[in-house]
């Protein structure tokens, strides 16, 4: 989960961390798509570190954003694709694993917009959101200008990246500061993202085979099925630990960690949402996921949950740099499903 997330993956894998300053490691190419383009889809242009922001504040590195684009095609939809990273790591490249399931969007015909944004603990919330909702203003008021249709724009985002599109999608506040409103989206994706920030501490357990242990295999492989092993090292419920995984980025306020929590939001007439988490997620991620899935149906908002097999907290959106791939294929299917037509607006 939040338990570095899709980061740790790059510390694991490519032995440096992301997005620092003016060393981007992270833009070495490591990954690449798994499929070459095939017949049918659509060549790919791809424009690096546009601009959002001039601002107060301004951070040359984080306030800027890549794009994926479909060329030769006009009024596309358009995905704004959010890292993860725990709030603290990360970037939009990864050493081209989210870079290749853009890329891999882009092929089926979507324009992917892939922001960066400040990290903690140099900022706290709502610093993060604020730079997202700059990132989907600008989106709003340009995207025509590269062809695609700023009336279908979807929100999709991985681990902390869940928890800030679907922030921007049930807390108002922050597209109203940018001159937007939630019913400028047309729909919303979270992948093993986080819903709710709970007070204190979170108890889990190392390894072991409690629903709450960490392991390692809920964050390797990165790519591939990822079956939870048949043999545990530790058997049994592991060893307990407490630890204040979201105090850097949210601080220590239980009533500033509930408002942070989009599952706190949910009220009628939200976008449609699609919620996806891994069979071998990292612990309280799929709890999250039913339970903001439980509350969007309480509500009569349209939503999705979908426990995907065989994968875990980083397979669940980097296997999906492949156009056989189900959670690629069932992105494009809720794009599609939702792209036309009126939906109901937010109350």
């Amino acid at each position: 989960m939040v338990f570095r997330t899709s980061l740790v993956v790059s510390a694991i894998c490519a032995g440096m961390l992301a997005s620092l300053s003016a060393c981007r490691v992270t833009d070495m190419t490591l990954w690449r798509p798994l499929t070459k383009q095939g017949k049918g889809e659509c060549e790919v242009e791809h424009l690096r570190d546009v601009a959002y922001y001039d601002g107060p504040q301004l951070d040359r590195t984080r306030h800027k954003f890549d794009l994926f684009l479909p060329k030769g095609r006009t009024d596309f939809p358009v995905v704004m694709l959010v890292h993860g990273g725990a709030w603290l790591l990360g970037d939009n490249r990864c050493c081209g694993l989210y870079s290749s399931v853009g890329e891999c969007l882009a092929r089926q015909g979507v324009g992917v917009v892939m922001p960066n944004y400040r990290l903690s603990p140099t900022i706290k919330h709502p610093e993060h959101i604020r730079d997202i909702a700059r990132v989907f203003a600008w989106t709003h008021a340009n995207i025509a200008k590269h062809g695609g249709d700023p009336n279908q724009l979807f929100l999709v985002g991985h681990s902390a990246g869940g928890h800030l599109v679907t922030l921007l999608s049930t807390d108002e506040q922050y597209l109203k500061a940018e001159g937007r409103s939630i019913n400028d989206i047309r729909g919303v994706v979270g992948l093993s993202g986080v819903y709710a920030i709970p007070p204190g501490k979170t108890d889990v357990h190392l390894f072991g085979s409690s629903p709450d242990s960490l392991r390692l295999a809920s964050m390797t492989p990165l790519r591939g099925e990822s079956d939870p092993p048949r043999k545990r090292v530790f058997d049994g419920p592991g060893l307990p630990i407490s630890l204040n995984i979201f105090g850097p980025a949210f601080g220590d306020s239980a009533e500033a960690r509930r408002a942070a929590s989009p599952v706190t939001h949910v009220r009628a007439g939200l976008p449609p949402f699609l919620l996806m988490v891994a069979e071998n997620d990292l612990p309280l991620l799929p709890e999250m996921a039913e339970q903001m899935h439980r509350k969007l149906m309480e509500h009569q908002c349209r939503s999705q949950f979908m426990k995907v097999d065989r994968r875990n907290h980083n397979t669940i959106l980097f296997q999906a740099a492949s156009r056989d791939d189900l959670v690629l294929q069932t992105i494009m299917q809720f794009v599609r499903e939702n792209s036309n037509g009126p939906r109901a607006e937010a109350k």
